[in-house]
């Protein structure tokens, strides 16, 4: 070809007619022989192309990367030799480019299988990297099988004998969990149990809960415990205003698995009043109505330890002291308290209630409270009977003049507030109205036309 371009570099037309068909046959030749190359090189170059898309994607990386063609122009740029200009050599790599592209979304679209085998492509890892390279490549996913091991299967053993009880309450984040069995030497490292609760999936599946954590749990073990495991889990009970102790103890079998009879026994327990400070028989007016988060099987002294905690930061000094302004113990604020939540669920009703009450004490009028004798009736709330007012009890209110020995039931805070500020009145009596409420009289003659007039609305609705 040396001698071809000497010719062609002297006059062409010197050459004669056959000199120059020959010259152009040996170019035609040529130009065969290198379009042939160009289409293997073409195709060796998708084949990478396309091998460079598919780790991109099993990397969640995109395919199309604008800084890479805009250094592979630069380097092409450098490579440009005569006749060809910058620009020309720029016009045929944009089109090489569209078309890798093109094949790379085609082959992500229908993954297919172009193919790579040694024969065909000639390419294998081992041609990719050298010896050194591919040695490095091996020990680097050795390290990290040897790390995912230590992090998943490895056993974590804590001091002492198993198990360990560990709660993780509702909202708490996987850093805070993980500090926590870190803290109570659960686990050696908050990092390792993060990347295996990050790997497992397992940041928003964790569960509120209590947990037994046996010795030797591998952090996957862990995880697993956390999300499928035996636990008692964290339940939101609901204490009702003015519900009594055998209501809140059915409450709690059923809503957290609680043994009903172990808590009847336990708020009667006067080792436990008196460690709590309790001059009473019981915890009846004691167990503040409310939102509680309790753990399933939780021990009676758990809750009462949890409700009572809550009544005292509730019932704070200022509430003592006018406690002791109005002459009486908190003791006997509750049992006001819980025969006022005894007689009406309506707010504004409960300071008037509350008058009417402290008014027949500071008479020493009997207080007549229905809601006492209730207490009294096995078996719930139902009308009262003649016999039911002679029952011979300290709390029948129409027998014995003065409180009742304590709390009926468990009042509310409105009710509370109720007796602790009840309303400046001259009532003596109140009578149901039929719609909820009641009617309130100063006098007994005005409390019988009240009471005739209930009797008649009873009639006309067939009760």
């Amino acid at each position: 070809m040396d001698n071809i371009y000497k010719k062609l570099e002297q006059d062409i037309n010197s050459l004669s007619v056959e000199e120059r068909n020959e010259i152009l046959d040996k170019l035609r030749n040529e130009v065969d022989v290198i379009d042939r190359q160009l289409v293997h090189l073409f195709s060796k170059r998708t084949l990478h192309s396309v091998l460079i898309g598919r780790i991109k994607r099993s990397m969640g990386l995109p395919t199309y990367a604008p800084q890479r063609e805009k250094d592979v122009a630069a380097k092409i740029s450098s490579y440009v030799e005569e006749p060809l200009s910058k620009e020309a050599v720029l016009r045929i790599y944009e089109r090489i480019l569209d078309e890798s592209r093109a094949i790379q979304r085609e082959e992500a679209t229908r993954e297919s299988k172009i193919p790579a085998s040694p024969q065909k492509a000639k390419i294998s890892l081992k041609s990719l990297l050298n010896r050194k390279q591919y040695m490095a490549v091996i020990a680097f996913f050795i390290l990290v099988l040897i790390l995912l091991y230590n992090t998943f299967f490895t056993a974590n053993y804590y001091p002492g004998n198993g198990p360990v009880r560990f709660e993780i309450d509702r909202g708490e984040s996987l850093s805070k969990v993980a500090e926590k069995l870190y803290e109570m030497k659960i686990i050696p490292s908050k990092m390792n149990f993060k990347v295996a609760a990050f790997v497992y999936g397992a940041e928003r599946k964790i569960r509120a809960a209590r947990y037994k954590i046996p010795n030797g749990l591998s952090y996957l073990g862990l995880i697993e415990l956390f999300i499928s495991g035996n636990a008692d889990f964290l339940q939101t009970i609901t204490i009702k205003d003015g519900v009594p102790l055998t209501w809140i103890a059915a409450k709690l079998h059923y809503e957290a698995k609680v043994d009903s009879a172990e808590f009847m026994n336990a708020v009667s327990d006067k080792n436990l009043l008196d460690s709590l400070g309790i001059k009473a028989p019981s915890m009846e007016g004691y167990l503040l109505p409310a939102r509680y988060n309790i753990f399933e099987r939780s021990t009676p002294g758990e809750i009462i330890g949890i409700m009572y905690k809550s009544f005292n930061h509730y019932f704070n000094d200022s509430m003592r002291n006018r406690a002791k302004e109005l002459g009486y113990n908190i003791h006997q604020v509750l049992t006001v308290a819980s025969i006022v939540d005894g007689e009406t669920n309506k707010k504004d009703e409960m300071p008037v209630i509350a008058g009417v009450y402290y008014n027949r004490l500071h008479t020493g009028m009997r207080l007549q409270a229905d809601p006492t004798v209730q207490y009294l009736i096995p078996g719930g709330w139902r009308r009262l009977t003649y016999d039911d007012l002679n029952i011979n009890s300290p709390y029948n209110t129409y027998k014995f003049a003065g409180l009742p020995p304590g709390p009926i039931n468990n009042p509310g805070k409105n009710a509370i507030q109720a007796a602790l500020y009840p309303q400046n009145n001259k009532y003596m009596f109140f009578v149901a109205d039929g719609n909820g409420g009641h009617k309130f009289a100063e006098s007994y003659q005005q409390h019988l036309g009240l009471v005739n007039q209930y009797r008649k609305w009873l009639k006309s609705q067939g009760k």
